[in-house]
C-alpha cells in the first residue's frame, strides 16, 4: 500500500518540484548576472524580492482582514512589482559600480546583505503581521497534464523561466551587448581600456537583475503564505543553486535550481515516506557540498590543461 501511495504522490510532487525550481531559477539567474559584473553576492535581490512580494499583494489583493488593499488588476500589479525591482536594482547597481567600484568585494557584499535586511525589514514594518493568501496573477485555473492537476500559476512560472533563460542566453552569446557583458565579467580593467562603457553596461545588468528579483518575489507569494521569511527562504535556495553554477554559468545555476526543487518536493511530499525537515535539509546540503567538490575538480582540471 505504501508503494502505491508513493507512486500516486510522485507525479504531483514532480510537478510541484519543477514549479518551485522555476522560482529558485529566476533568483539564481539574477544572482549570477550581477555577480559577473561586480564579483559580489547580491544578497540585496532577496530584499527586493521580499518587498516586491508584499507590494504585489497590496496592489492585487481584493480584500484583507487587517489592511487596506488596492484591488488592482493582477497583471498590471505584477508589472509594477517588476518595475519596482528594476528601479531598485538600477539604484543599487549604480552605487556598487560607481562609488563602491574599487572597494573591497567583501565590504560590498556586506553592504548588499545590509540592503537585503533593510528592505525586508521595511516591508515587514509597513505590513506588520501580514499572513495572507495572495492571488495568482494568472488566475486560479487548473489543467490536467499527464493525469496530474497543474495550476495556471505553475505552468506560466515554468514557461517564464524557459523564455528568460533562452532570451538571456541568446543576448549573451549573439549580441554586442552580450560580448560587452562577457568582456566585463572576464576583465573589468581590460574592458574599460578597449572602450566598453563598463559602468553603464553593469548598471543595466543590475537593473535586469533587480527586475528578475521583483518578478520572483511576486511569483513566490501566491505559492506560499505571505510572511517576512517566505521570499528570503527562496533566496537561500537560489543562492545554493548559483553556488553550484560557480556564480558564472546560467545553465548550471538552472540545473542546481531544478535539483534543489525536485529533491525538496519529492522528499517533503512523502514520495519516499516520512522525511523530517531536518533530514531534508541535510540531504540538500549534502548535494550542495558534493556539487561544489565536483565543480572544483572540474575547474581544476581545466586550469591544469590551460597551464600545460
Amino acid at each position: 500500500m505504501l508503494a502505491e501511495v508513493n507512486a500516486h504522490i510522485l507525479k504531483p510532487a514532480l510537478v510541484n518540484g519543477v514549479a518551485i525550481s522555476s522560482l529558485y531559477g529566476v533568483l539564481a539567474i539574477a544572482l549570477v548576472l550581477t555577480f559577473r559584473m561586480s564579483r559580489t553576492v547580491a544578497f540585496v535581490h532577496g530584499g527586493i524580492a521580499s518587498f516586491a512580494g508584499y507590494l504585489y499583494w497590496w496592489m492585487a489583493a481584493a480584500s484583507s482582514s487587517q489592511f487596506h488593499v488596492l484591488g488592482w488588476p493582477k497583471i498590471p500589479s505584477l508589472l509594477l512589482a517588476v518595475l519596482f525591482g528594476a528601479v531598485a536594482g538600477m539604484a543599487f547597481g549604480s552605487v556598487v559600480m560607481g562609488r563602491m567600484a574599487t572597494w573591497p568585494r567583501v565590504v560590498v557584499t556586506t553592504f548588499s546583505l545590509g540592503g537585503m535586511l533593510m528592505a525586508a525589514g521595511v516591508a515587514g514594518t509597513i505590513w506588520r503581521g501580514v499572513f495572507e493568501r495572495v492571488p495568482s496573477p494568472f488566475g486560479e485555473g487548473r489543467r490536467q497534464i499527464f493525469g496530474t492537476g497543474v495550476t495556471n500559476h505553475q505552468l506560466v512560472t515554468v514557461a517564464l523561466l524557459v523564455v528568460l533563460v533562452s532570451t538571456l542566453t541568446a543576448v549573451l552569446q549573439r549580441t554586442r551587448l552580450g560580448i560587452q557583458i562577457r568582456a566585463i565579467a572576464d576583465d573589468v580593467e581590460g574592458a574599460a581600456m578597449v572602450g566598453i562603457p563598463v559602468r553603464r553596461v553593469a548598471t543595466a545588468v543590475w537593473t535586469v537583475g533587480g527586475a528578475l528579483a521583483g518578478l520572483a518575489g511576486a511569483l513566490v507569494v501566491p505559492m506560499t503564505s505571505l510572511t517576512e521569511l517566505a521570499v528570503l527562504f527562496v533566496l537561500m535556495r537560489s543562492l545554493a543553486a548559483a553556488v553550484l553554477g560557480g556564480f558564472d554559468s546560467l545553465p548550471l545555476a538552472l540545473a542546481g535550481a531544478v535539483l534543489f526543487g525536485l529533491v525538496e518536493s519529492l522528499a517533503g511530499g512523502g514520495v519516499f515516506g516520512t522525511v523530517s525537515s531536518g533530514a531534508r535539509e541535510v540531504l540538500l546540503m549534502a548535494l550542495l557540498f558534493a556539487g561544489i567538490v565536483l565543480m572544483g575538480r572540474r575547474r581544476g582540471r581545466v586550469l591544469n590543461l590551460l597551464e600545460a
